[in-house]
């Protein structure tokens, strides 16, 4: 499969390209190709019994070219009259079927359908210098008298590098006139201009034919991009994929030198055919320059691509220094894609990593895939479906290494690199009578995946352990049913907006509920506003739900949940000795400082702890003065929390690292 690049990254300002295509000067022409290079295609929409006119010939010498490989009907056109006087002085003795004449494109002196083929190297590009409405109005023109001259069934042929406002006036003129157009890229005009120099430019061949007017008829367009592979589109698709081209080669280029310290590349591998998302590339240069491998590519089982060491810039660096790369291309697997074994992953993606290599490698260099792990992991989707608030959502189950466990997770299709909810299940196959087996499936109570919920537990050492707990947000139910678990006489009421998720949870990830867990569907926060209005109060108020309005840099939660006037609400609904805790995901400095400057009116003691290696940060919160005041003071209450949970849970282990939580504890 040949696969499509798009890069992430914006390339596509018209200021950019003004000002490149601007540079490229008087070498302009050589953009193009010489006809060794565009002969392939040429030869494949061009006959020998074409009558040809070249327009725009200038001084190239492929009208030559074409007439010594036996197309000897060839008129050419050009505007100048030294050019056609110098032209006719340097081929007209040799070649004497072929013809050229001064003249205006816009205003031939041919009858009408004279000609069955005409020829553009650069001339289209040339008028539309710019993409203003005079070169939009002047391309029109232009258009009208190629289909005067033209017979039915002949083809226009125009060699072009399709800067937009050219791409746009082609789009707009021939599907509308009822021509058949397909768009083939020149890949051999592409390698020869790259090892001419460092940077090549996507050259494509624009082939439309003229048909006679039908009533009803949809015109045709077509992709070429790779031999043999001609794909039916559409005229958005058409500029989607040259524009990808086009800022690929730019791409490529500037990874021909080192990445700047922090700097993050990433593209996305697609299907032509049906353009379904299938890699997703981040390019990374190690800190360091020593390393033994100039290059290579990590391939990143199923299930694995949101871990910190593959999906974070920090964590890519770091995995690059690990595997001894001085550049490291993490390749991240899509879901809903097929893919066969390792071996079939590494052919397809050979070719097309090799581009994103550093200069001066190796002649016989060889690329090492590198992974963790023999085999691609394995993915399994399990139910999908969607909701008004949350759009389109998977559950997936996700092979560990251990065999008789799995983990299944809720994914918005929306924001797919983070996970929405994880739980761990085992499996233990009971034979049956010899002739079958039955799988059970059990949820492991003690596994809890995200590091903000475990953080976030802190709080019942804080509060009692008998007390109330209200708690926005469900997602799979990972949190309740931990606390519901291993908290038992913690009275807990889930507040969800979103019903679906609720039966998600239910259905998918054992969320049970009863009468000291319950769930209930319903905005958080009207339903605070009305626990405020009815003087309810509780022990422990949590907030973990997410923002799906991502703009203002704040995550999680809604902005709404963090009005100041809100906030006051929530105080009142807390006990004397009541705590408030917040899972806030903000990207905006200034904004969560004010966030911060907020709580603090409202609040009168306030500690937060930074996850480790995310943006959470995990906000506790008092009326009373009697959180905890420094380190020591907090390190007791991990110390305890952490005895508490390993006589719960019969584990060996603590379950939260006491030097993490003293690392990122804060007292604002």
């Amino acid at each position: 499969m040949n696969l499509l690049p798009k890069s992430s990254k914006n390339f596509s300002s018209k200021q950019y390209w003004n000002e490149f295509f601007t540079k490229r000067g008087v070498k302009s022409f050589e953009w193009y190709g010489e006809y060794a290079e565009l002969c392939g295609l040429l030869l494949k929409y061009m006959k020998k019994k074409d009558k040809i006119l070249v327009a725009g010939c200038g001084s190239s010498s492929i009208s030559a070219d074409l007439y010594k490989s036996g197309f000897q009907q060839i008129i050419n056109v050009d505007i100048s009259e030294i050019v056609i006087r110098q032209m006719k002085d340097r081929y007209q003795t040799e070649y004497k079927e072929m013809d050229w004449i001064q003249g205006d494109l816009f205003n031939m002196s041919f009858e009408s359908e004279i000609f069955s083929c005409i020829l553009d190297k650069g001339t289209l590009d040339a008028i539309m210098s710019d993409d203003s409405e005079e070169s939009a109005s002047r391309a029109k023109l232009y258009f009208q008298e190629l289909g005067r001259v033209l017979s039915f069934g002949g083809r226009y042929i125009c060699i072009s590098l399709l800067q937009e406002h050219i791409l746009t006036s082609l789009l707009n003129w021939f599907p509308e006139h009822g021509w058949f157009m397909r768009f083939c890229r020149c890949q051999d005009a592409e390698k020869s201009k790259s090892e001419q120099e460092s940077f090549s430019f996507p050259v494509f061949v624009i082939v439309c034919t003229k048909l006679k007017p039908l009533k009803n008829f949809e015109p045709v367009i077509e992709l070429n991009l790779e031999e043999g592979e001609i794909n039916r589109t559409s005229s958005s698709e058409v500029k989607e994929t040259v524009t990808s081209l086009q800022q690929f080669a730019l791409l490529k280029h500037n990874l021909k030198k080192k990445l700047v310290a922090g700097e993050n590349i990433n593209l996305d591998l697609y299907d032509p055919k049906n353009r379904g998302k299938r890699y997703e590339l981040f390019v990374v240069d190690a800190p360091k320059t020593s390393n033994k491998l100039p290059f290579a590519v990590f391939i990143v089982p199923h299930g694995r691509e949101s871990e910190w060491l593959f999906s974070n810039i920090k964590g890519q660096r770091q995995l690059a220094d690990s595997a001894s790369a001085n550049r490291l291309v993490v390749v991240h697997l899509m879901r809903g894609q097929i893919y066969g074994t390792m071996k079939d992953v590494q052919n397809e993606l050979e070719s097309k990593v090799l581009e994103l290599a550093p200069l001066k490698l190796p002649n016989d260099f060889k690329i090492p895939f590198l992974s963790a792990g023999n085999d691609l992991g394995e993915r399994k989707e399990v139910f999908k479906g969607k909701s008004h608030f949350s759009g389109e959502f998977v559950v997936e189950d996700v092979k560990e290494e251990n065999p008789n466990s799995f983990l299944r997770r809720l994914i918005f299709l929306q924001n797919q690199n983070v996970i929405q909810s994880e739980a761990r299940f085992t499996c233990d196959t009971k034979k049956k009578k010899k002739k079958s087996s039955v799988t059970h499936f059990t949820l492991d109570y003690t596994y809890l995946a995200c590091a903000h919920h475990l953080i976030m537990l802190t709080a019942y050492e804080m509060t009692p352990k008998d007390g109330s707990t209200l708690l926005i947000g469900l997602g799979g139910g990972a949190l309740p049913t931990f606390i519901h678990k291993y908290f038992p006489k913690i009275s807990i009421i889930v507040v969800d907006i979103d019903e679906e998720i609720v039966k998600v949870a239910k259905s998918w990830f054992n969320f049970t509920t009863d009468s000291s867990l319950k769930c209930i569907v319903d905005d958080g926060i009207n339903y605070i506003e009305k626990a405020c209005d009815e003087e309810r109060k509780v022990d422990v108020i949590m907030f973990d739900v997410d923002s799906k309005e991502l703009s203002e840099g704040l995550s999680c939660p809604p902005k709404p949940f963090v009005d100041k006037e809100f906030l006051k609400k929530v105080a009142r609904c807390l006990t004397e000795r009541g705590l408030f805790v917040l899972n806030l995901v903000c990207r905006d400095d200034a904004l969560r400082e004010l966030l911060f400057k907020d709580l603090k009116e409202v609040f009168s003691s306030i500690v937060y702890v930074s996850v480790p290696d995310e943006v959470n940060v995990i906000v506790f919160c008092k009326c009373s003065p009697t959180l905890p005041s420094s380190s020591s003071c907090f390190q007791e209450t991990i110390s305890k929390l952490n005895k508490y949970l390993i006589s719960q849970m019969n584990s060996k282990d603590d379950v939260l690292s006491l030097s993490d939580m003293l690392k990122n504890f804060h007292v604002l």
